[in-house]
């Protein structure tokens, strides 16, 4: 693998030109080549913004080091003083890889978890993670949030559930009858009373929204808000026992 990696890192660095460095003495760093279910991740680090955070990109290698088609993610991270001036934000996520016309889905075999989880390490307790759902790829998780399910009956707030966050902020910004960006914002617990409490609330509020009879909406939508509802009751009952 580590000769297969130097390659995709000499690809991707002459794909991508001179403003995206291989990571290298960032907390960024700490990611590469980390294992997600029989793929690896590849991490790039970009310039800054307009307010100082760094832009990133997170690409998969493949068994034999070969590099995804494309980014599976282009994102933001952000370290500072305060608690919540440490967030990780994933302004772009495609939850699939292609190699040489193969696809892998992220969402099978606990990658997304897992992926999510990664990112999680880098964000202290009060810190958060945020994640595009204005794309196609993430329809699933706009239908169901606006059926007014919680963040964890969706496949992308559930991934961020198990990375640790408890409590959620929607995006979703109309603005003069057209959409703004969309976004879910994951908080992690500052302390373990804030975590019991918000777990509380939470489960709470899954039960509640189980409960309600289906109205309307697709089928995949209430299967999908359903089962990942129980599983999120099971992950918060595992945690908070």
């Amino acid at each position: 693998m580590v000769g297969g990696q130097a390659e995709a890192r000499r690809r991707l660095e002459e794909a991508l030109g001179p403003k995206w460095t291989w990571a290298e003495g960032h907390p960024l760093a700490s990611l590469q080549g980390k294992a997600i279910a029989g793929l690896r991740l590849a991490v790039f680090l970009g310039p800054a913004s307009a307010v100082g955070s760094r832009y990133f990109q997170l690409w998969l290698l493949d068994g034999d080091g070969r590099p995804s088609a494309q980014a599976v993610a282009l994102g933001l991270f952000n370290a500072g003083r305060f608690p919540a001036y440490n967030w990780v934000e994933l302004v772009r996520y495609l939850p699939r890889a292609r190699f040489d016309g193969r696809e892998v889905r992220l969402g099978e075999r606990g990658r997304e978890e897992r992926l999510f989880r990664l990112l999680s390490s880098l964000v202290p307790p009060g810190g958060s993670l945020m994640v595009e759902y204005d794309s196609p790829e993430h329809a699933l998780t706009a239908r169901i949030l606006s059926r007014g399910y919680p963040p964890p009956c969706t496949p992308l707030g559930y991934a961020l559930l198990a990375a640790g966050c408890l409590s959620f902020r929607d995006w979703y910004i109309p603005e003069g009858g057209r959409e703004g960006p969309r976004k879910l914002q994951g908080f992690k617990p500052l302390d373990d009373e804030t975590a019991r409490q918000r777990a509380r609330a939470l489960a709470e509020a899954i039960r509640e929204a189980l409960s309600r009879p289906a109205r309307g909406g697709r089928a995949e939508e209430t299967r999908t808000a359903a089962r990942l509802g129980r599983r999120a009751l099971a992950l918060l009952g595992r945690r908070f026992p």
